[in-house]
């Protein structure tokens, strides 16, 4: 059996910000035919990871090596494009061998009608044979059919009137429309619906790309990918399965991890009491054991046991009346959210609200916290209602100020109930801050981060009502 071919190899690759080193000597490699995420947790680098080997960022040490001719496409995790651009044009914004083909070929009709002089030594025929071979020939209608598998039919429509999931699926044909060798996504089911989600899984696993993802979507990830690569403490782990076999082989690791670190604790404890204890010793006897001594206390600095969320709050006393929507309507044009819509809520009930991309979830969401008004109807809200709002757009941040004063601003102690309470910093480490990074200034931390921080604030101010809009995306 022939061996797979490479695609990929990363040698030494190291990153860091300042004095925070997000990874260093990472050496892996892809070949074809492997459908590969990456798992990491919240500000380890993976986003960043991704970045560099798309060329997007530099790394600080290391190399990036890919297969001579391979064509690699790019999704990221916030895709953005220009206000007033349509759909189509947006298609048209990728820098890639198609479009480059397209633009010689556009260049050199617009100066043949012009009379303008050619480059020295191009000719016609070149162009065209360039056209040929990335297929550019037909390119706009491949745009719209792949549009059209991805539920986008308004081709004109202005990018900043679609929802998030619309943008995440324009984003997607960009990446899908040049039928790469490999294809890098990062959160790539993020604001997408159900629907889609099953069609990408089913196009990524049929059409045999190659495939490097970051995604916090465990079902997806089971049934896409078949290698798993764990950042971890900043050691890579491969596991050569997909998702339900990752789990069990990480847990048979972090168990023997965690044996050993506490064999190791126990030990250093040991060792410090003999330290404090035999001065003379240490001064004539045991340098070996000093050595070792030492040699132990940076091993346990530098590791650390699982943490998990662990949260129980205090909420604000609910009375009956919760929410009652009375015969709201909302439309946009000739596209209907709602028409005639009735609800009334009950205490203590939890409801999720499904429906594919654009049909107005967040829209709905917008209206009931009286941030957008509907057309026809109202919100009748309960007077001892406590809303906290987690939006899908996220909380705008000062970029300028420290994760511990973003928290303090909202409250400086919490209530756990039972007379209990936390000061912003403990509360914080609930949410796997620890008190060095409680001091990095937001522009420092990830995606995921930021979320786990917007997550705490809402949370903290003792809600007895929570409206949740994509609650786990980008979240580990």
């Amino acid at each position: 059996m022939a061996n797979p071919i490479s695609y990929l190899q990363v040698e030494n690759l190291g990153k860091a910000f300042g004095d925070l080193v997000l990874f260093e000597n990472l050496s892996f490699g892809l070949s074809e035919g492997q459908r590969v995420a990456l798992i990491a947790k919240n500000g380890t680098g993976k986003t960043t990871l991704l970045n560099v080997l798309a060329g997007r960022e530099d790394a600080d040490s290391g190399t990036v090596v890919y297969r001579r001719g391979l064509r690699v496409s790019y999704l990221e995790q916030d895709p953005r494009f220009p206000i007033g651009m349509s759909v189509l044009e947006a298609c048209f914004l990728s820098d890639n061998d198609i479009l480059r083909a397209l633009s010689r070929y556009e260049a050199w009709m617009l100066r043949e009608a012009t009379g303008k002089t050619q480059p020295e030594g191009e000719t016609l025929e070149e162009v065209m044979h360039l056209m040929d071979y990335h297929k550019a020939w037909d390119y706009e209608v491949r745009v719209r059919q792949i549009l059209t598998k991805l539920s986008i039919t308004q081709v004109d429509q202005p990018v900043e009137q679609l929802s998030g999931g619309q943008l995440k699926r324009v984003a997607l044909a960009n990446a899908l429309i040049t039928e790469p060798d490999l294809l890098i996504l990062d959160e790539p089911t993020n604001h997408l619906d159900l629907d889609m989600v099953e069609w990408l899984e089913q196009y990524l696993t049929r059409s045999g790309i190659t495939l490097l993802m970051v995604t916090h979507d465990r079902y997806f990830l089971d049934r896409v990918c078949n290698v798993i690569l764990e950042l971890d403490q900043g050691q890579l782990f491969t596991y050569a399965g997909n998702y339900a076999y990752y789990l069990e082989k990480h847990q048979e690791r972090l168990d023997v991890f965690n044996a050993e670190l506490d064999r190791a604790n126990n030990l250093f404890r040991k060792e410090l009491d003999w330290m404090r204890r035999m001065p003379q010793a240490r001064a004539t006897k045991a340098k070996s054991r000093i050595d070792a001594f030492y040699d132990l206390e940076d091993k346990v600095a530098g590791k650390r046991k699982e943490e998990q969320v662990r949260l129980n709050v205090k909420a604000a006393y609910l009375g009956s009346k919760i929410v009652e929507a009375t015969y709201v309507s909302k439309a946009y044009g000739d596209l209907v959210l709602l028409d005639q819509f009735y609800y009334n809520m009950a205490r203590y009930e939890k409801v999720g609200i499904v429906g594919r991309n654009g049909t107005g979830k967040s829209t709905f969401l917008r209206m009931l916290m009286g941030e957008e008004q509907p057309d026809s109807g109202r919100f009748d809200i309960g007077e001892t209602v406590s809303f906290a709002y987690y939006s899908q757009a996220g909380l705008a941040f000062n970029e300028q100020m420290k994760v511990i004063d973003v928290v303090r601003d909202v409250a400086e102690e919490i209530s756990l109930g039972d007379g209990k309470k936390l000061s912003a910093s403990q509360f914080l480490q609930h949410f796997l801050f620890t008190p060095e990074t409680q001091h990095n200034y937001v522009h420092k931390l990830s995606g995921g981060e930021k979320r786990r921080l917007y997550l705490c604030t809402v949370l903290m101010r003792n809600p007895n009502f929570l409206v949740l809009d994509e609650p786990t995306n980008d979240l580990d």
